[in-house]
Formats: structure tokens, sequence, C-alpha cells
């Protein structure tokens, strides 16, 4: 997923949120089957990462991508609210983070995307609402 990708996707939301309480860009993205994370941000906040049992390809607007690594059990901070998620590594991906379908799903998440927010349910069963900086990045 690059910028230019985000630019004109649907059913998106960008913004802010802590992971491994630091600040990091993330897109929320249901269309997205899974969670993904730059190698990037990885190397540069020094993150457990192990090699998948299964290599998985990913298809991106830059081809099929293989994704070997993983980073297990990753602590996301969204609105003082504490998630984990498992993150597979991407080296071509701009952005820190891209929260998918599959995590959407458990926290039953919904993209306004008209409202540059997505509401969720936390592990506790409450619900609150995320507001992104924007529903894309300018690039």
């Amino acid at each position: 997923m690059d910028l230019c990708t985000v630019h004109v996707a649907q059913n998106v939301v960008f913004g802010s949120i802590l992971v491994n309480s630091t600040p990091v860009t993330v897109l929320f993205d249901s269309s997205s089957s899974h969670s993904f994370i730059s190698n990037k941000c990885v190397a540069d906040h020094k993150m457990l990462m192990l090699e998948m049992k299964k290599p998985m390809l990913v298809k991106s607007s830059r081809g099929k991508i293989k994704a070997t690594h993983m980073c297990p059990k990753v602590s996301l901070g969204i609105k003082g609210v504490n998630f984990e998620v498992n993150l597979i590594v991407l080296e071509s991906l701009d952005i820190d983070v891209v929260l998918g379908r599959g995590w959407l799903t458990a926290c039953h998440g919904k993209i306004e995307c008209t409202q540059h927010s997505v509401s969720l349910t936390t592990p506790s069963g409450d619900r609150f609402v995320y507001e992104g900086t924007q529903s894309h990045p300018k690039v």
C-alpha cells in the first residue's frame, strides 16, 4: 500500500495511533484482508519480528509482495484503549501500520469515511469512536 493508492481508496480512514507506546501513522482499511506494519517502522522501533511458518503473497499496487515475517502481539493504543494485534511486515509500505478487515471485524469496527472516523469496541465491550486526521493523506 502506498500513499498514492490511499489517496484514491474508498472506505479508509487515515490517522495516528500508538504502537508499543510510540506514535505512528495508521490506515484503517476494510478492503485489506490482513493487518500490516512497514519494515521501516519495525526497524526504527526495534520491534520483535518472527519468521512466518508460511510466507504470504500480498497483492498491492506495486504488484505481488512476498511477506515472510510478522510482529506478534503488538500493542496498539487508540484513544487510551489498548488492543493487541499480530502485524505482517511489508517492505514497500509507505504507511507505518494498516489495520485491515480481520482486525476491524474482531473489534466490531465500522469505518465512516465521510466523518473520517472509525467506531470500535474495546476488549471490555465498550464502544467508542476514533476520529482520523482525514480520509486519506494528501500526496
